[in-house]
């Protein structure tokens, strides 16, 4: 099982959690859940980041003067120290300057007992910049990388499609860990309520500019301009051209659609450049009319939709699903995620919300049923959306650490973390009637 370890990174001061297929953190408002969120989307894409300069590094077999391409800095660079360059650019622009961060600041990522990379800070001599990132592969990533230095052979074509894909499976076999990863950020409504200008303003946002963005947040922007052709025709369009892989069973997808069309009370679709709901008449309302729910949610069940039909192993990363959504419709949206994730996905979710926790641990219950009551328990809830607790797990950040929240008898995530902001306002409550009890013990002795 994969391992995370943060010390002294932003809110986090220290935490050590095994990633499950199936995981939550929930805490109280920055507490570190985007940190963590964060750390694990840094060290779940350097599989992507590595043969992206495997197939750079293929291109430019010697420098050329003016031609832009971080193989071609005067000298000859090996893939190993393009990807700790590329690791550290990456590291700032995911959590920000190193200056004002702890020197005791370190990012720790097992992928296997024999496979991690640790990230940490380093101050000597040695290098001209203080809080320098400094970074550590294991032997056998190490290996790996100084054997496929220069790996590729450079033709007018690129990279042949079988050297490719027997690059990517020894590199998969190595992390032990063939998932893509998908970072869906919170805070979506102001990229959907732009819609009509975000081609316009990314594409005129010079190379600095871009930089400036954070990782996850670019990942994400420009995901969705590469995906919106795709809805030309809606959902319905997407089904029509199947993937490679065997396709999956049309109840399963009728049931994910069914919960997009509850969630959104119509249908996204992209036509003309305008990103449209269309409601059940035919009518349509442009996104950037929409309501904020409809806004905060449509890429979310878009992409967990697009990807559900290719049917590639992603690991979604999403924060905060349930924003400006109502309950039932957190009820829902938490329901399609569990769908998408027993289709061979994986699921990292920040959350706020008793609805989306509540609704999880209704998921989960359901093996604790009795054998004779599970069809019943398929008529309640479809078997496609039951959780199961041995690949779920999840987390309560607080105080600059982390705990366990799950119910180790039952299985299910402790009832007391769900409520804990419910204790909070309760305890208010109690203590405001213990005044006005206070006050009633005060007129009766008065009148007596």
């Amino acid at each position: 099982m994969q391992k995370l370890i943060i010390n002294r990174l932003g809110p986090i001061e220290h935490c050590e959690l095994k990633c499950s297929q199936f995981m939550t953190l929930t805490g109280f408002q920055a507490s570190g859940k985007s940190t963590i969120a964060k750390a694990i989307y840094y060290f779940r894409t350097i599989k992507e980041d590595i043969i992206e300069l495997a197939r750079e590094q293929s291109l430019v077999t010697e420098p050329v003067s003016g031609l832009e391409n971080r193989f071609n800095a005067g000298h000859k660079v090996e893939l190993k120290k393009a990807l700790e360059n590329h690791l550290r650019e990456k590291f700032l622009r995911t959590f920000g300057s190193s200056l004002g961060m702890s020197s005791e600041m370190y990012a720790e990522y097992y992928f296997t007992k024999t496979c991690f990379i640790k990230i940490s800070l380093k101050n000597d001599m040695g290098h001209a910049a203080s809080n320098y990132i400094w970074i550590v592969f294991s032997d056998g990533l190490k290996n790996f990388l100084e054997e496929k230095n220069n790996c590729f052979p450079a033709t007018p074509l690129g990279i042949a499609g079988e050297e490719l894909r027997k690059f990517k499976a020894e590199m998969y076999k190595i992390f032990d860990d063939y998932y893509s990863v998908v970072y869906i950020p919170a805070g979506r409504s102001m990229i959907t309520l732009l819609s009509q200008q975000l081609n316009y303003i990314y594409a005129t946002m010079d190379d600095m500019q871009k930089r400036s963005l954070d990782s996850c947040t670019k990942d994400y922007l420009e995901r969705i301009l590469r995906l919106k052709p795709e809805f030309s025709e809606g959902l319905a369009g997407l089904t029509a051209y199947p993937a490679e892989k065997a396709v999956l069973s049309q109840k399963l997808l009728r049931q994910a659609s069914e919960l997009i069309k509850k969630i959104l009370r119509g249908t996204y679709r992209y036509s003309n450049g305008e990103e449209q709901i269309v409601l059940d008449d035919g009518k349509y309302v442009k996104i950037n009319f929409s309501s904020s729910g409809q806004q905060e949610s449509v890429w979310i069940l878009n992409l967990l939709f697009y990807y559900l039909l290719q049917q590639n192993p992603i690991l979604f990363i999403i924060e905060e699903p349930e924003s400006h959504l109502f309950p039932e419709s957190q009820k829902y949206i938490t329901e399609l995620i569990a769908l998408v994730n027993n289709c061979n996905h994986s699921v990292v979710l920040t959350t706020h919300s008793p609805y989306v926790l509540g609704t999880l641990n209704n998921l989960l219950y359901i093996h604790n049923i009795q054998s004779q009551y599970l069809e019943k328990a398929d008529d309640i809830i479809p078997k496609s959306l039951w959780l199961d607790s041995n690949n779920f797990n999840s987390w309560f950040v607080k105080n600059g650490t982390i705990e366990n929240c799950m119910d180790s008898e039952i299985h299910m995530i402790q009832n007391e973390k769900i409520d804990e902001i419910s204790r909070v306002i309760n305890n208010d409550f109690d203590e405001l009637l213990e005044l006005q009890n206070i006050e009633g013990k005060d007129v009766v002795s008065g009148c007596l």
